[in-house]
């Protein structure tokens, strides 16, 4: 009984097996700008009813095999320009050739919000929403994210904690909203929340001063970011939860690209230096010396003679004499010495900044991989901030189009 049910099934795969594979041709040809006659890179052409696509190169050339041979339709679109499609017939075993002579067209594109499910349109946003571009934003000695959004979102205050080069930042979106509790808002990298807390450096032993708190963005590259986008009111909590009471800041790093001229080695670095705006206007060794010596009058070099006297009372001894003789002059202490300290602690502070990033990819793969340096100097002899960093992101389709197969056998 199980022999005949099989006979079917057999006798239908040698009949498949003795039918001839199905004729395929291929389609290549060039698309180029109507008004320059150049080529157009990145291009997408496509059969139509068919899962055949490609990318034109550096020179507009493309090339699709396998197409059916028969009558196709061949389309090719490409942003700021018309699309446009030919009909051609395919040969079995043949190449047909098609170019394509594409007309400039303005493209309208609408504004996409970055949200925590999802993206959106901004017009269908119906919560206060602030975009800020890295580029934009990265402009001169940056350390950290604070200092990008900083005057650059409405309702968005930040404040430095001190003058020290990454020190940490209070941010408050539209206010403070507690007394006891922490006023920070959340921040969302890449859709993964973290724990937005100051990390204390060690001490720096007994009778030291420790370092201020600084800011965990810092571990960030500026140069890394993409966009930022403030969600400024209550809906954010509806995404986020509780965390999101203050605010949220999503933070969206650069990703790699296709490269259809093959790999990119960037390289963006700068030097600055920095200084204080004033100073104290303090006087000279002789300067403070004539003043003591009575230029002004307010001192004495004896030590008898203002006793008692009311003459004497503006004016002050030069040695007291409880002490019997034993205190130092102060005229003798004064000494020779001709110090600006508030000079000697301040500096003029160098900030250097490397950044190489190495982009490549095609049409299913693609990575971007990058090196951080920066190394700024405080005005103040003490301070001073230095980074090292790196990253790596990679996304690829090839599983895309994989399907598992299953056999359910019920005989």
């Amino acid at each position: 009984m199980r022999s005949s049910q099989l006979v079917g099934p057999i006798l239908a795969f040698l009949t498949c097996g003795a039918l001839p594979l199905a004729a395929q041709g291929t389609v290549r040809g060039q698309v180029v700008d109507s008004v320059t006659r150049q080529g157009l890179p990145g291009a997408t052409v496509s059969i139509q009813a068919t899962m055949r696509t490609a990318q034109t190169g550096p020179d507009g050339n493309y090339t699709i095999s396998g197409v059916p041979a028969g009558a196709v339709v061949v389309r090719v679109t490409l942003i700021g320009f018309a699309p446009q499609q030919q009909n051609a017939t395919v040969s079995d075993g043949a190449a047909s050739d098609v170019n394509f002579s594409l007309s400039p067209q303005a493209s309208i594109l609408e504004p996409v919000v970055v949200t925590g499910y999802g993206s959106q349109r901004r017009e269908a946003i119906t919560g206060s929403v602030a975009t800020v571009e890295g580029t934009s934003a990265n402009k001169g000695v940056v350390v950290n994210t604070d200092q990008m959004i900083r005057g650059r979102a409405a309702g968005v205050e930040i404040i430095q904690n001190n003058g020290e080069p990454g020190s940490g930042s209070q941010v408050l979106i539209r206010g403070g909203s507690s007394i006891s509790a922490s006023n920070l808002p959340l921040y969302v990298i890449d859709g993964v929340p973290i724990n937005n807390v100051a990390t204390e450096p060690p001490s720096y032993g007994v009778g030291g001063s420790p370092p201020l708190p600084r800011n965990p963005l810092n571990l960030l590259n500026p140069g890394e970011i993409e966009s930022i986008v403030v969600l400024k009111d209550a809906s954010a909590a509806a995404i986020y939860g509780s965390r999101a009471a203050n605010g949220v800041i999503l933070i969206e790093t650069k990703k790699g690209a296709t490269a259809s001229g093959g790999s990119t080695l960037t390289y963006d670095g700068y030097v600055s230096a920095s200084s204080a705006a004033s100073r104290l206007n303090t006087l000279s060794a002789g300067e403070f010396s004539g003043y003591v010596n009575g230029e002004v009058g307010v001192w004495r070099a004896d030590s008898t003679a203002c006793m008692g006297s009311a003459t004497c009372a503006p004016n002050y001894a030069d040695s007291v004499g409880s002490f019997g003789g034993l205190a130092p002059s102060h005229l003798s202490a004064l000494g020779t010495a001709n110090t600006d300290w508030s000079k000697e602690v301040l500096r003029t502070g160098m900030a250097t900044n490397h950044d190489l990033s190495f982009i490549g990819g095609n049409d299913v793969t693609h990575y971007r991989a990058s090196l951080n340096y920066m190394n700024q100097e405080g005005v103040a002899l003490v301070s001073g901030f230095q980074r090292t960093q790196g990253s790596l992101n990679a996304a690829t389709r090839a599983f895309a189009d994989r399907r598992i197969m299953s056999y359910d056998d019920n005989s």
